[in-house]
């Protein structure tokens, strides 16, 4: 808040004591309160262009409800002195912080907001907001820095039709080739127990008959074509969760899954790439887009809105 009410009451104190008690008092109040709004008011114009803001880069991802702190940095450009900086910044909801440039040429702030969804997350700087020492005179500085948080999806279950594994003869070439590297840089395989629904032709007969059940194998090159899933233009973070979700269990019965987003896709045939499939889709945006993404001829499982899910017939 400014300060003008108080100099009002300095100057009707000072007219007082220039018209009944003591007229040298009276000027000399005058003449102090003036140039202090004055050289107050001049500071803050000479300075004004003279600082630059930057919004730090945010590294890594984080989980659905985390708290994310972030970094901002005020630099003097020029003669510059600000006693009263405001740092606004939006990160779905409005964060203001506070610091100066009087005695130092640099500073630093941080704050912290909580991400509240899966995809990426923006934070942005949208203003800065400056006063005088005499606190008379306030202005609005624009700026407009970004920075963006990937956020992993939540672990949900699946919710919608039932979906199973494709168990077709590949021929597009986008499925992942070669086996996964086990610990110790060996090539191998990873085991689970057989489940109902599980393609036969995963299953390592010779482990099963050490064991006595039936084993399968989770991270074999499977050569066979992907299910496709769509997440639509307009989806919302649900979707993100739900895809993964369903994508999850494909996986883990056997499957390859191939996740297309606008304009980008990525394939994961193993818990290794389930895990990189989960840090790609923390990068994505999923909000409203006004923009047309043709739906590929493949889909099979599309995604849209607050998580709706539309199973279509295979080709």
């Amino acid at each position: 808040m400014t300060h003008i009410g108080s100099y009002i009451q300095i100057l009707l104190l000072s007219a007082v004591f220039l018209i009944f008690i003591s007229g040298d008092i009276g000027w000399a109040l005058i003449y102090t309160a003036g140039a202090i709004i004055v050289i107050s008011v001049v500071l803050l114009l000479l300075s004004k262009k003279h600082f630059s803001v930057k919004l730090s880069e945010l590294s890594g991802t984080a989980n659905v409800g985390e708290k994310v702190e972030f970094e901002v940095t005020l630099k003097k450009t020029g003669f510059c002195v600000l006693p009263y900086i405001e740092i606004c910044v939006e990160t779905g909801s409005s964060i203001r912080l506070r610091t100066s440039l009087v005695f130092r040429n640099s500073a630093s702030v941080k704050g912290c907001f909580r991400v509240n969804h899966s995809g990426l997350n923006r934070i942005r700087l949208t203003n800065v907001v400056i006063r005088d020492f005499a606190g008379l005179l306030q202005l609005n500085v624009p700026f407009d820095e970004e920075t963006q948080k990937g956020v992993l999806p939540k672990n949900v279950d699946y919710i919608g039709p039932e979906v199973f594994p494709s168990v077709l003869p590949d021929d597009s070439g986008d499925t992942e080739e070669g086996t996964s590297v086990l610990k110790g840089g060996l090539p191998g395989y990873e085991h689970r127990e057989y489940a109902a629904g599980d393609p036969l032709r995963r299953i390592d007969y010779k482990l099963s008959a050490k064991k006595d059940k039936l084993m399968i194998r989770l991270d074999e090159s499977t050569g066979y074509s992907a299910t496709n899933l769509y997440i639509e233009k307009n989806a919302l973070p649900a979707c993100c969760d739900n895809a993964f979700a369903l994508a999850g269990k494909l996986v883990m019965h056997g499957g390859t899954v191939k996740i297309t987003h606008k304009d980008d896709s990525f394939t994961a045939a193993t818990p290794e790439t389930l895990i990189k499939m989960r840090e790609w889709l923390a990068f994505r945006e999923f909000a409203e887009d006004s923009e047309t993404y043709p739906l590929p001829e493949d889909t099979n499982v599309i995604f849209s809105g607050n998580g709706e899910v539309t199973v279509r017939a295979r080709y």
